[in-house]
């Protein structure tokens, strides 16, 4: 399962869930991820599934797709990458995939954690 939180100037605009084998990125309103803006292609990007993976593809779209600030063509994805796709940026998280489950708390996404130094190390 994966999540995907969408925000736009810092502001969260959609947050998905799904366990779907792709998921398609653009803005044409087909896509499973709308992007209404002429930054962003038609089908700019997709996520695939595989049996224990997601991995991102661009699809040769005009504007690139980044993920933690560099330019893709395939990239597996990890937890906490950050998609950049015309000015929106998506965050993905993964469940049941043995991360710890505070990521799925809505508040946690924007929250920063202070070890004491005895967790730290």
């Amino acid at each position: 399962m994966i999540r995907i939180v969408m925000k736009f100037n810092g502001s969260v605009v959609r947050d998905m869930e799904t366990d779907r084998k792709e998921i398609t990125i653009g803005r044409d309103p087909e896509n499973d991820i709308q992007i209404d803006s002429l930054a962003v292609s038609r089908v700019h990007a997709r996520i695939v599934k595989g049996s224990n993976h997601y991995l991102i593809e661009d699809l040769d779209s005009t504007n690139s797709t980044l993920v933690n600030g560099k330019k893709i063509n395939k990239k597996y994805l990890t937890e906490n990458d950050e998609i950049t796709i015309g000015k929106h940026e998506l965050f993905v998280y993964f469940k049941n995939h043995g991360h710890k489950p505070s990521v799925w708390k809505g508040s946690a996404i924007d929250t920063t954690y202070r070890l004491s130094p005895r967790r730290q190390g």
